[in-house]
């Protein structure tokens, strides 16, 4: 029976699971992907501490301080939790069971994907699904937006201010963004839209993104097809929460299928709580340094359920528990 198990590996995960460890709690980290979708940022500029680090290299360190530390990760997927006398019974795929007093659901949002050729090739490479704060390396680009939300107006409008060129690539007749992002795109001159369009395919030189093939619907359900150089491909089509597995325990989720949550990150089901991006909008803004804060402030919080206290302050060696 463990105090603590950790469901998902990602940035929120690992920081649970070197505060759970400062905190003196036994617990357990399962991630089917170590790293979460953190691995596939090519460079990262606003991370705290770092000029600048690519995201598996981030990743990397984090595993390695949560395993100094003392937390055990486990490579493998829960498939399914249960509530049993003690707290929580979780089944992987690899056929194992483990018990634990409380949970932290970590498992973030998997970003949906075009599924077109070159799109996995080219991930990294100038394929990406989320713009990073602060990139300088749109500087003189050509770059296409997909998508037509508040998301991808804010990426276009984002990347806009420092590329040459931002194409919004849109199936429907005109983007369903908040107004003030239509005017953000309608006042620079560098963004154009092109509706009833999607992208068939992404091309490249091995390397890099060099162009995509655009379908567009023209009068009478006629398509056109052309081809469109661009340096980078931003794919804005919202993302999936790994949230289900708590539709069993009865977990209050909000339209979105995200977690509701209080201002303890707890949920309606006690022992239950979440970090990272899995979380309700109003509590997450889709960063690692977002899911890092959380996954620290949802660790502390089992402790002080587990315990009736409050957490104490960690800073330096003396202050980390013994068990």
């Amino acid at each position: 029976m463990y105090d603590l198990i950790i469901i998902g590996a990602g940035p929120a995960g690992l920081t649970a699971s070197i505060y759970a460890s400062c905190l003196g709690l036994k617990h357990l980290v399962i991630g089917k992907v170590i790293g979460g979708q953190m691995i596939l940022a090519p460079d990262i500029l606003n991370y705290p501490g770092y000029d600048e680090i690519n995201g598996q290299d981030l990743s990397n360190r984090m595993v390695q301080q949560a395993k100094k530390r003392g937390g055990v990760i486990l490579t493998d997927s829960v498939i399914n939790v249960s509530q049993i006398e003690e707290g929580f019974l979780l089944k992987t795929e690899q056929n194992q069971e483990y018990q634990a007093k409380t949970i932290i659901l970590a498992t973030g949002v998997e970003r949906r994907k075009l599924n077109v050729p070159g799109e996995n090739e080219y991930t990294g490479k100038g394929v990406e699904y989320h713009a990073k704060w602060g990139r300088f390396d749109y500087l003189g680009k050509v770059a296409v937006v997909v998508g037509g939300a508040n998301a991808a107006a804010q990426t276009a409008v984002q990347v806009g201010h420092s590329a040459n060129k931002v194409t919004i690539i849109y199936r429907g007749s005109d983007l369903r963004c908040d107004e003030v992002w239509k005017k953000h795109i309608s006042e620079n001159p560098k963004i154009d839209e092109l509706y009833n369009s999607s992208v068939s395919e992404i091309k490249g030189d091995g390397q890099k993104v060099t162009e995509i093939t655009v379908l567009t619907k023209a009068v009478q359900n006629q398509t056109t097809s052309k081809n469109l150089a661009v340096d980078k491909v931003f794919i804005e089509i919202g993302g999936v929460p790994g949230s289900a597995l708590l539709i069993p325990l009865g977990v209050t989720m909000d339209p979105g299928g995200f977690i509701a949550i209080d201002e303890k990150l707890a949920t309606n089901v006690p022992g239950v709580y979440v970090a990272g991006d899995v979380i309700s909008h109003r509590y997450s803004i889709e960063q690692i340094t977002s899911a890092v804060g959380s996954g620290a402030r949802a660790a502390s919080l089992v402790f002080s359920f587990l315990k009736q206290q409050t957490a104490p302050t960690l800073w330096g060696s003396s202050q980390i528990r013994r068990g």
